[in-house]
């Protein structure tokens, strides 16, 4: 005789309602929303952060080539003046070099008939009246270079009326910066009168924030006697 063993009944798994399912994605997509938008933040603090690192290097490497113009040039003395006599009023090109190649780049300045606080206190982007404007771009990703982006869509605000547009058509992911260049006359007009000339270089730089364009500007400033350094 065969015992017969009852089987007991299966119980159903508990399954989520569909009100838990769209609670459960909801808050799921709010996360993943805050996460994403933390990362693009994060990058585009990045990217503002290396083109100002950047731009102040660029400055740096220029004002310590201005410093080590010979004097007669620095100050555009005449060169028939042996006393080499500045003649800062007026805007004159001081001979630079954009890298290592021979190539010489010429900064115009800005007269010194113009107050410091014109130069430091403008607009980032916009050029003030009486400001010589050098504008220039600086390769970011030798990758990707085409553009048919014009300068003049580029840096709207320069001042064309002192100095035309660069003739060079902006790379798509390139620096594009300005630099206004101000020699200053610093010699005591009583004695002893040690030949004492400011350098100021205010430089601004242009990068993209998201999808909008913006400017950013900074300073850098020393002095030189006329001993020339090396």
């Amino acid at each position: 005789m065969h015992k017969t063993t009852a089987i007991a009944p299966r119980t159903s798994a508990s399954a989520l309602s569909l009100i838990e399912v769209i609670t459960a994605m909801s808050i799921l997509a709010m996360v993943m929303v805050g996460v994403l938008t933390s990362l693009i933040q994060t990058r585009r603090t990045t990217q503002a952060n290396i083109a100002h690192s950047t731009a102040f290097t660029i400055a740096q490497g220029y004002i310590e080539q201005i410093k080590n113009i010979p004097l007669q040039t620095f100050v555009n003395a005449s060169p028939s003046d042996t006393q080499n006599t500045p003649n800062l009023s007026v805007s004159y090109v001081l001979p630079t070099l954009k890298d290592q190649s021979s190539t010489v780049i010429q900064l115009s300045t800005t007269p010194s008939s113009v107050a410091a606080s014109t130069l430091t206190g403008a607009t980032p982007g916009v050029t003030p009246s009486g400001v010589v404007d050098n504008l220039q771009s600086f390769d970011m990703d030798s990758q990707s270079t085409s553009s048919t982006v014009t300068w003049t869509t580029a840096w709207p605000g320069a001042n064309t009326t002192l100095t035309p547009y660069p003739s060079t058509t902006p790379g798509l992911t390139d620096l594009r910066m300005n630099f206004w260049v101000k020699i200053t006359d610093l010699t005591p007009s009583a004695s002893p009168m040690c030949k004492c000339y400011g350098i100021l270089l205010v430089y601004a730089w242009q990068y993209i924030d998201g999808v909008k364009i913006k400017y950013q500007m900074d300073t850098v400033s020393t002095m030189r006697s006329a001993v020339q350094t090396f």
